[in-house]
Parts: C-alpha cells; sequence; structure tokens
C-alpha cells in the first residue's frame, strides 16, 4: 500500500498542515491564540472541507479559541489560495482535539498502577 503522505492529496493536506501553521504564527495577533499548534489536518465530506485539529496546552477557554480561528478561516483561505497553485481547494474547518488530554490521562492512569513483577 502507498504511503499516504506521498500521494497527492497526501502531499495537500501536508502542504495545507505546514502553510497554516505559518500563517497562524504569523497574522494572528490575538494573544488568547498564542501557542496554538495544529495537531492534525484530515479531510471530511469527500475532500470537499479539511478538518484542522488545533490544541493549546492547559488552555480552558478551547470553545472562544475554536470560534475565533473559524472566525479567521476566509483569511487564512484566501492565504492558502495565494501560496498554492490549486485550482480549488477544500473548505476550512478548526476543531478542538481532546486526544492529547486523553493520552495524558491515559498516562497517568498507566503510572498509578503497580505492577506485581
Amino acid at each position: 500500500m502507498a504511503d499516504p503522505r506521498r500521494t497527492g492529496k497526501g502531499r495537500l493536506y501536508a502542504d495545507i498542515h505546514r502553510l497554516l501553521a505559518t500563517l497562524m504564527q504569523r497574522d494572528i495577533a490575538d494573544p488568547r491564540l498564542a501557542g496554538i499548534s495544529i495537531t492534525r489536518v484530515e479531510a471530511v465530506h469527500g475532500g470537499q472541507q479539511v478538518r484542522v485539529m488545533v490544541h493549546k496546552p492547559g488552555e480552558d477557554e478551547s470553545k472562544m479559541c475554536i470560534d475565533r480561528l473559524n472566525h479567521l478561516a476566509s483569511h487564512f483561505a484566501h492565504e492558502l489560495r495565494r501560496a498554492m497553485p490549486k485550482r480549488r481547494l477544500p473548505g476550512l474547518k478548526f476543531c478542538w482535539d481532546d486526544s492529547i488530554e486523553g493520552a495524558a490521562n491515559v498516562t497517568r492512569l498507566l503510572n498509578s498502577m503497580e505492577f506485581d513483577r
């Protein structure tokens, strides 16, 4: 089976991830959004839309962050169209990634367990 990162769509999503990370670092002036990182980019609705999973360690205001990023999505889409010579790019939808906290909880549980040897 081919490596998904080497297919055309895989390269497209990797480029979107890289460019969005640069745009978020360069263009966001809101200090509440400082330190947000993109954890993954995945296609939804048959490739018509891209779900951008983001996370910020220790953030309690995830809804505010997502609302603000989705408000800025049109700016990001415009900048992506300028940077990428594609006829059509998928729409952007930002979502909060809870998997990091879930993994931290699993690690914490495993560390608290006592194993008999």
